[in-house]
């Protein structure tokens, strides 16, 4: 009866250690899946994030390019303001120069020279 004993004993020990196994088994088991879910998740996120990242930089150089142009066009466009300018000055400088010389030449309507010799 002693041997008997010892192995209902044994026997309900591993039944209990059996039953312990697969109760842990179903219960960690879950909570591994809902985890490695949630790992996946956020390696989707990342992957998502670094593609928007990727893109904001080439959008980001592109602007800068287009940036870059405008404002060589703005000096440019400046450079020519300038001489206008500078032209402007310059013929108001030859009328006043002229008017202050007295030469009081006519000069006919239409604006240029006669070419034709006067007999």
């Amino acid at each position: 009866m002693d041997t008997q004993n010892w192995l209902i004993f044994a026997l309900g020990w591993l039944l209990v250690g059996v039953a312990t196994w697969i109760g842990c088994w179903l219960w960690y088991g879950r909570k591994i899946e809902a985890l490695n879910h949630r790992l996946q998740k956020s390696e989707k996120a990342r992957h998502f994030s670094s593609q928007q990242t990727l893109q904001a930089r080439k959008q980001l150089e592109a602007l800068q390019k287009d940036l870059a142009a405008q404002s060589a066009a703005m000096a440019k466009a400046q450079v020519g303001k300038q001489r206008n300018r500078h032209l402007e000055e310059a013929l108001k400088a030859s009328a006043v120069a002229e008017l202050e010389s007295g030469d009081n030449v006519e000069r006919p309507a239409h604006g240029f020279a006669d070419t034709q010799p006067l007999v």
